[in-house]
């Protein structure tokens, strides 16, 4: 381009004509039509000056001098444009036509105005690294300038105007492609970054600061590229530890990395694929370990380990079934060992305890055949070991008649059996022996006042006495004592073969 700045066209400086105060009117009318004639006389003269005088002392090479000067500065401003007007009208006599100055001014000026667009589109386009990316367009356009300048100075202004505006339509249609030059650099520059081109991505970055000082991208880009060496050595730890098969190393690495770089897609997506290789190995090793301690029936901690599994891949069958194994396992060897406990019980002769256990069975599965028929085997014995173990702990009512009959054919019934074991002999020993106990009769003394009606309970009514004595089994009795005018009276005793049985019944507190 020239090194001639293109200036914009000046105004013609407009002086006002001085004011005249109203006192000085009144003094000057009488001098007007004096110096109306002096004027007009004047300016007669000047006018003969300029047209027959003034030709003869300007000669046609100072015109064309006057003209190259103007021309070698086509930003001239107004006053030189007046000048060259001036000079040009001096010789319109012999020279070119005022017409035609004014057509030569006027391209001229339009020239300057195409050129003063074209060099401030050149200087913002420089300032974004046009020499750099828009060749061969840009060096083009300056060419065609610098061909407009050459043309400006032969004063060929229709040409300069043709090559200044071709030079500026080829600077605007870089100027248009920058949007889609600067969304393609930064492309690039996001393309680098995810391969961890550190050089590359530096240099994409310079280029599109220059090319884009306002982007509000560059603020995160610029954070992006100062963090890419912690993901570049993040990432390969995390492959370095993927190849040893320590996945969690590898995870925590890929997490670094995204910390790092939140948008660095590449570490997002190695994040995931070891997250998700991470979950395939702990699946793997929750269902290892939930079958190996099936296998040793440890249900509870089987249970922990396939639902451990079915969280980390919800909905996946394998989990599923084998939940349902460990319920099948669980209550088979529930099953077997309430079978087994119940055989115990019935061998030890804990009845009660063999029925329960059957019960629980049952309470599971109710068409068990071992449970169902240990029932039947185990209520009745269980039934019959109670009440043998009711007779010596109510040795004492055993005087009731009705108790001893119930408490005799317990007896009866557990005798019967034949193969009775250790704990059933050891209670009919001790029923037989409560029974002996209870049947063999006692003296007992009953002492009165002969004025006392004496009745002994659930044995027999004795009357008025002073003193008598009768046999009673062992056992617990009641006396009452009856006297008309006197308060009637009860007296408890118990009946022991190892005591001196002696009661006395008399009513004493009269009414």
């Amino acid at each position: 381009m020239t090194e001639d700045k293109a200036q914009p066209l000046s105004a013609t400086t407009f002086e006002p004509a001085p004011v005249i105060a109203e006192s000085d009117k009144a003094a000057t009318q009488g001098d007007t039509s004096r110096n109306v004639l002096i004027a007009g006389g004047a300016g007669a003269a000047l006018l003969l000056f300029v047209f027959f005088v003034l030709p003869e002392m300007v000669s046609p090479d100072a015109v064309d001098l006057a003209d190259s000067a103007m021309t070698s500065n086509p930003a001239s401003n107004a006053g030189g444009d007046m000048l060259s007007t001036a000079g040009a009208g001096a010789v319109t006599g012999e020279g070119r036509s005022p017409f035609a100055e004014a057509q030569e001014s006027a391209l001229r000026r339009e020239a300057q105005e195409i050129l003063q667009a074209l060099l401030s589109l050149q200087e913002l386009l420089a300032e974004r690294g046009a020499a750099r990316w828009g060749e061969p367009v840009y060096s083009e356009a300056l060419n065609r300038a610098a061909a407009g300048d050459a043309a400006y100075r032969e004063r060929d202004f229709e040409l300069a105007t043709s090559e200044y505006q071709a030079a500026l339509n080829q600077l605007s249609a870089l100027e248009t492609s920058l949007p889609e030059r600067i969304e393609s650099l930064h492309s690039v520059l996001i393309a680098a970054i995810e391969d961890g081109d550190v050089p590359a991505a530096q240099a994409s970055f310079n280029d599109l600061a220059e090319m884009a000082p306002a982007d509000i991208r560059l603020i995160a880009l610029e954070e992006r590229l100062i963090a890419l060496p912690e993901v570049i050595a993040a990432l390969e730890s995390a492959t370095q530890a993927e190849g040893m098969g320590n996945l969690d190393t590898a995870v925590e690495a890929a997490s670094t990395a995204t910390r790092a770089d939140p948008a660095h897609e590449r570490a997002r997506t190695r994040l995931a694929e070891l997250q998700a290789a991470q979950r395939r190995q702990q699946f793997t090793e929750a269902m290892t370990m939930g079958y190996g301690a099936l296998a040793s029936q440890r249900f509870d901690t089987a249970e922990t380990q396939f639902r451990q599994a079915a969280a980390l891949y919800p909905g996946a069958p394998e989990p599923d079934a084998a939940l349902i194994e460990v319920d099948q396992a669980r209550t088979q060897k529930t099953l077997m060992d309430l079978q087994a406990q119940g055989a115990q019980a019935e061998t030890e002769e804990r009845w009660a305890d063999a029925v329960a256990l059957y019960e629980q069975a049952l309470e599971i599965d109710a068409l068990l055949l071992f449970a169902t028929e240990g029932r039947a085997r185990s209520a009745p014995r269980a039934e019959l070991n109670d009440r043998l173990g009711e007779i010596p702990a109510e040795r004492d009512r055993l005087v009731d008649a009705r108790i001893m009959r119930l408490a005799q054919r317990t007896l009866a019934e557990a005798e019967a059996i034949a193969d009775s074991g250790p704990r059933l002999r050891a209670q009919i020993s001790a029923a037989q022996e409560t029974l002996a106990y209870a049947s063999t009769s006692v003296p007992v003394t009953i002492q009165s006042d002969g004025l006392t009606d004496i009745t002994l309970l659930r044995v027999k009514r004795l009357g008025t006495l002073s003193s008598q004595s009768l046999p009673l089994r062992p056992g617990r009795y009641t006396a009452v004592g009856m006297r008309n005018g006197y308060r009637d009276v009860r007296v408890q005793f118990e009946v022991r073969p190892d005591q001196a049985n002696a009661v006395e019944v008399r009513c004493v507190e009269t009414i």
